[in-house]
């Protein structure tokens, strides 16, 4: 049934974009398909009976099983003055984010149309399922320095739904935008929402070798609850074989029946090497505190903080078709992670492979 949605969807998104060339310069207009994949196996040598990794794991998260992360295929289209996405996908990685949604849209990982308000200038307005404007990491593997998601990626959203406002100067050195949000990693308003959420994006590159980006929401989460986060990473590429990555994220977040205010925080450094043109090497070092456990209480009432690291490489076998190998780990403050069917051990190892390929 799901593949039959997949289907019509893309149809009639075809047959839009078809009808929309008709009433613009077709010389201009471009419509672009693609696709990408990408499969895992990820291996716990304490071989817990279930499949499932730790509730704060949203990507790669099945355990001693071969999985698909993310299959995703997408259709763009761009003229000068609108461009349209719409992006189906299926996965372990769908399964586990799109869990509050409902029928065709846990298959929906892109979907907004845009309108470029100033002819001169590149002020666009686009409305509908955006990737995040919050962080470095997306769901498309390929793109990120490592295999695995950082925990600051996998605990704030993948994805968006709303309207943004951007500006991008004539030399692309500033880009800003501003948001207007159904939640936080929503597609649809939730029930207990009392309005809309709200975000901002600054990105700074003065040379093709530095980016800084600040980031932030704010939001209900809850009938008396507001979430107020902050995003901040900086990008540097030292020469033509080493980028490193530095991240810190801030959140402040009420909480019900009168109690004080609660934080958490979350900082991390990615590291790249490449090596030739086929081989890189990368590494990851981070840490998560949630003293009030907001956003770690799902794995465990006492976990409230989590020490990670890794190291890997990528081996590009042919153009667009990469191997990727990670050993990963990860250390919790509480018996947080299963050694077989025993919730008993604070730390865990696993060791991850993955196949990525965008065509």
């Amino acid at each position: 049934m799901q593949i039959k949605n997949w289907l019509s969807g893309l149809f009639l998104f075809s047959a839009f974009t078809s009808y929309g060339q008709e009433d613009q310069d077709t010389t201009k207009a471009k419509l672009r398909i693609s696709a990408y994949i990408e499969s895992y196996y990820s291996f716990d040598p304490k071989k817990p009976s279930q499949h499932q990794k730790a509730a704060f794991t949203y990507s790669h998260h099945r355990n001693n099983e071969i999985s698909v992360n993310l299959a995703m295929v997408k259709l763009a289209y761009q003229t000068e003055r609108v461009r349209s996405n719409l992006a189906l996908a299926a996965g372990s990685y769908m399964n586990a984010n799109y869990a509050a949604e409902e029928g065709i849209y846990k298959a929906i990982y892109e979907a907004n149309v845009g309108y470029k308000i100033s002819k001169d200038g590149d002020l666009w307005i686009d409305a509908g399922i955006m990737p995040s404007h919050i962080g470095p990491e997306s769901a498309i593997g390929m793109d990120n320095i490592n295999l695995t998601r950082s925990l600051a990626a996998d605990n704030s959203p993948y994805f968006e739904t709303g309207v943004k406002l951007s500006f991008q100067n004539s030399d692309s050195t500033w880009s800003i935008a501003v948001l207007a949000l159904n939640g936080w990693q929503r597609i649809q308003l939730p029930e207990h929402s009392t309005g809309l959420s709200f975000g901002h994006q600054i990105q700074y590159k003065p040379t093709e070798s530095l980016l800084i980006n600040s980031s932030s929401y704010i939001g209900k989460e809850g009938a008396d609850s507001l979430r107020m986060f902050h995003d901040f990473y900086i990008q540097v590429d030292f020469n033509e074989r080493l980028r490193l990555l530095g991240l810190f994220d801030f959140a402040i977040q009420q909480r019900s029946q009168g109690l004080k205010n609660a934080k958490y925080w979350t900082a991390g450094l990615q590291a790249k090497y490449q090596i030739n043109n086929r081989l890189h090497l990368n590494g990851r070092m981070e840490y998560f505190k949630d003293e009030q456990g907001i956003i770690l209480a799902a794995t465990s009432t006492a976990l409230n903080s989590l020490y990670g690291a890794s190291a890997g490489f990528d081996l590009r076998l042919v153009d667009n078709l990469i191997w990727r190998v990670e050993y990963r780990y990860l250390q919790a403050n509480t018996d947080t992670f299963y050694n077989r069917d025993t919730l008993s051990e604070r730390r865990n190892n696993t060791y991850n492979t993955a196949i990525t390929w965008r065509f």
